[in-house]
Parts: C-alpha cells; sequence; structure tokens
C-alpha cells in the first residue's frame, strides 16, 4: 500500500512539473510570441515586436504610408528598434532619456526582403517626460545598392536635407561616427547641412537653434564601381554670424502658453506639431530668422479671445548667437512683458 502511494505522489509531481514546463512561467514557451515564433530576419530586434511602445510614452509617432513601419533611433541597428507601427498608424514611446532623438523609419517588408539597405526615413525630435511631441514617418519602399557614410566631426546636430528641403536623407548626432545610410545606384544627390546647436537649461539640453552653412553643400552619387560615399562634416567657420536667436520664456502665470511669431507656432526645435510652455515654468523656443522683430512674438491662451503680444516699448531686432529672456507676467498682462537680450553662450554650456 505505501508503495502504491509513493508511486502516485511520485506521478503527481513529475505531472506538475510537466505542467510548469508547458507554461510561459519563464518566457521560454509561449502560444504568441516566444523567440521560436519571432521571424528569422527579425531575431536579436530589442524587445521584439514591443521595443519601446508604451501607452504611457509621451512621444507619439504617425505613419503616413499604407504598409508596416519598423522604428529605429539613431542607426539601423538591432539593438536600436523601437517598435513597430500598423499601416497608417499610430504609437506612442517611451524613451529613456529627455533629450533629442534620431527616429528612423523603414518599410516593414522592405526589412525583412533587404535588412538595413532598406530605404530610411529620418526625423528629428525631442523626448520630454512631460511634454508631449508628436512626429511623422513616410518612408519609401525603395532600397539601397550603395551606402552613404557620415562621420560628424562636430558638437552639432546636422540635418542632411536634400536640395529641395523637402525632407532629409540623414539626421546625424553630435560625433556620431559611420552612420550609414543606403541610396540607390546612379541617381545624384544634390544636398545641404543644416546644423542644429543644442541649448541647455537648468543643465539639460532642451532646444536646438540652427544655422546653415552652404560652403558644405555637395552633389554626390554612388556608382557600381564605387558604391560607397563618404561625407566628413567638418566644423563651420559661419557658426558665430549664421546661429539663430532664440527665446527664453519665463512663464509666471498659471496658463499654459503657445508661442507664436506672427501666425507661426514655434517650438523648441523639434517638428512637433503642439507645444506650449506650461504655467509657472520656463522654457527655451526656437524657429526665430535672425533680425526677426520681438513685436512679431505674441501668446495664446485657450481662455483667451486674443492674443498677447510683446510691447512695441519691448522692440528688438533679434541677432545672431542671442537669446532673449522673455517675462511674461503672473497677471497675463501683455504691457509688462518684458525683454533683455544675453549673449547665447550662456546657454550653450
Amino acid at each position: 500500500m505505501k508503495k502504491i502511494l509513493k508511486i502516485s505522489v511520485l506521478l503527481l509531481a513529475m505531472g506538475l512539473i510537466l505542467n510548469f514546463a508547458g507554461c510561459d512561467l519563464f518566457g521560454e514557451k509561449s502560444s504568441g510570441g516566444g523567440e521560436e515564433n519571432i521571424p528569422d530576419w527579425a531575431k536579436g530586434l530589442y524587445n521584439y515586436p514591443t521595443g519601446r511602445v508604451s501607452q504611457n510614452g509621451t512621444l507619439t509617432i504617425n505613419n503616413t504610408i499604407a504598409s508596416e513601419v519598423l522604428l529605429f533611433e539613431g542607426k539601423v541597428e538591432k539593438d536600436n528598434y523601437i517598435g513597430t507601427i500598423n499601416s497608417l498608424g499610430t504609437i506612442k514611446v517611451r524613451m529613456p532619456d529627455q533629450k533629442f532623438y534620431t527616429i528612423i523609419g523603414v518599410n516593414k517588408a522592405n526589412y525583412a526582403e533587404r535588412g538595413a539597405q532598406a530605404a530610411q526615413f529620418n526625423e528629428l525630435t525631442y523626448y520630454s517626460d512631460t511634454q508631449a511631441y508628436t512626429i511623422s514617418v513616410s518612408p519609401s519602399s525603395t532600397w539601397g545598392g550603395g551606402n552613404w557614410v557620415f562621420d560628424n566631426n562636430t558638437i552639432y546636430w546636422v540635418e542632411v536635407k536634400k536640395s529641395d528641403l523637402s525632407s532629409n536623407y540623414a539626421v546625424i548626432a553630435p560625433g556620431a561616427k559611420r552612420v550609414i545610410v543606403p541610396v540607390e545606384i546612379g541617381p545624384i544627390y544634390d544636398y545641404y547641412l543644416y546644423f542644429k546647436r543644442e541649448l541647455k537649461y537648468d543643465g539639460k539640453v532642451v532646444a536646438l537653434v540652427d544655422f546653415e552653412d552652404r560652403s558644405q553643400a555637395r552633389s554626390v552619387q554612388a556608382t557600381n564601381s564605387e558604391p560607397t560615399i563618404t561625407t566628413d562634416i567638418k566644423n563651420s567657420d559661419t557658426t558665430n554670424t549664421n546661429t539663430k536667436p532664440a527665446l527664453l520664456v519665463i512663464n509666471s502665470s498659471d496658463q499654459g502658453l503657445r508661442v507664436h511669431s506672427g501666425s507661426t507656432l514655434l517650438t523648441n526645435g523639434s517638428p512637433s506639431g503642439d507645444f506650449i510652455v506650461r504655467g509657472g515654468r520656463s522654457d527655451l523656443i526656437s524657429g526665430f530668422d535672425i533680425n526677426a522683430n520681438t513685436t512679431a512674438i505674441n501668446f495664446r491662451a485657450l481662455s483667451w479671445t486674443a492674443p498677447r503680444y510683446v510691447p512695441a516699448s519691448q522692440e528688438m531686432q533679434m541677432k545672431s548667437n542671442k537669446i532673449y529672456e522673455l517675462s511674461f507676467p503672473k497677471n497675463e498682462d501683455a504691457s509688462a512683458i518684458t525683454i533683455l537680450e544675453v549673449e547665447a553662450s550662456k546657454y550653450y554650456q
């Protein structure tokens, strides 16, 4: 009788072990997406398929094409995978730090077939834990038989823009080396370089101001005999004369303020569709041209029927390499707005 009992207990224990082994307790087995269910081309992609997608993320990315899109940060490398957007879909992502990022979109089917040779769509954005940002991606289904290699030897973000300024060929982070963008064999690529300088407030990078250097504009081509294009981005001699001004808004009111120049909504240098300076907070705002007039600056809040303009008494021509510290009053009286011009170097360090 004791033997029968011992055998029954042993069989029961073995059954429990087998049941646990079939569970997804350790993530080794799953009916919905374990490692064995990931396609070969996707193996190694960071946390695939979820990546950094999070309903609590503050960066919204829209897909404007009717195909699935894979997202990467900085480079199209497995460790840099962010997530996947469905056809014409939208996702929210949470990034590890509050700073600027290069977001790269590639057509999923194209990547599955061609890997890193799939055509890229590059966009620059800021990530904040508190301020929401939105960007859109629209990668093509083309692929490249050649490689365009960038070495950024500067402390600036660099947008490599098409000559018609319609979009970017690439966005290169400060000091980034061996950034590879696939290109087609044969077509000529005309481009300009737009440099973006980081501005810091309270020790954090919060905004970008830009300048261009036409002396580094080029026309390049990948051929069958020379399929690799190499672009060394050099420091510009025009930094001090071409760096655009920016605005520090010190908002003492309890209103969330949208900042405009004329009718143009301004941001911190990110292409976000909306941006506010929250009540009781300060933010750096860019998007001004050299010699812009401060009286074109105006503020809008949801509870107001009309915007608040900078008064004529504070009229200034905004100069290169300058920051304009603007104090917006607690009582929201535009006549009490004050502006102080300071050297931008204060915000570069």
